[in-house]
């Protein structure tokens, strides 16, 4: 009778777990007419500004960044990075990249534009993580979360594509398929969405490495209530009955 207890515990926690990490999606009932467009808006957004890094159109994703993040960091200094650069870069630690410093911010508004090794021009490169062995090809929707103030949005992709082995490491040339989670982040600015955060989905010391500008420093994320749209809702038309139904509340 000893084990009842403890068979009953691993079976509510189970339960607990299976909660915390499935969270249903709003049903077609649930989501307004009002909320079914901005996710079919988010879900064009998304994928204009996925092409946009694909294609490494530098010029173009900077346009999909955050007022606030421009303020603070030029079409210069985005290019220079390779769109990979936080709004305090020069401060403490940051200031340093791969073991050198920074150049100044009139060095780089002189030369953003990037070079090889014999001092030509080259094509930007857009990195969408620092392994640069892992190649994404293309994406998939998995599911687009709105915030119920309609200010916020997580719009969840899976980035497929081929990641190769370090071949200095493993001494041959190893590939395989990839597939791994990506969320953009989108907060709505003067009545457009824009890119509020970026996250890096490589583990680092268990944890995840934030790249960019965080206007609202999380809370606001953490803190909002969300529908949830999966894409199979986006191909829904708009209910003029249930709309009716909807504004006499």
């Amino acid at each position: 009778m000893r084990g009842i207890p403890k068979i009953t515990g691993f079976l509510l926690g189970g339960i607990f777990l299976l909660n915390w990490v499935f969270v249903p999606t709003a049903s077609w009932a649930q989501v307004s007419d009002q909320v079914l467009n901005e996710a079919k808006i988010l879900a064009k957004l998304e994928d204009s500004y996925f092409k946009k890094r694909l294609n490494n159109d530098l010029k173009g994703a900077y346009e999909y960044q955050h007022p606030a993040y421009k303020e603070k960091i030029s079409l210069e200094e985005f290019l220079y990075f390779e769109g990979r650069v936080v709004t305090g870069y020069r401060n403490g630690s940051m200031a340093h990249i791969s073991g050198g410093m920074i150049p100044n911010l009139d060095f780089i508004k002189k030369n953003s534009s990037k070079r090889d090794v014999l001092g030509f021009p080259r094509p930007y490169h857009y990195k969408w993580y620092l392994n640069p062995f892992i190649k994404v090809k293309r994406y998939s929707l998995e599911r687009i979360s709105i915030s119920k103030d309609g200010k916020y949005a997580m719009v969840e992709i899976m980035l497929k594509g081929r990641e190769r082995l370090n071949p200095a490491l493993v001494r041959g040339n190893i590939s395989f398929d990839m597939a791994r989670s990506h969320v953009d982040y989108w907060e709505k600015v003067d009545g457009k969405w824009a890119i509020t955060v970026l996250v890096d989905q490589s583990s680092i010391s268990g944890g995840m490495k934030t790249l960019y500008l965080i206007p609202n420093n999380n809370d606001a994320w953490e803190k909002k209530d969300y529908v949830q749209i999966d894409p199979a809702s986006l191909l829904a038309e708009p209910d003029p009955v249930r709309h009716a139904l909807n504004g006499k509340h």
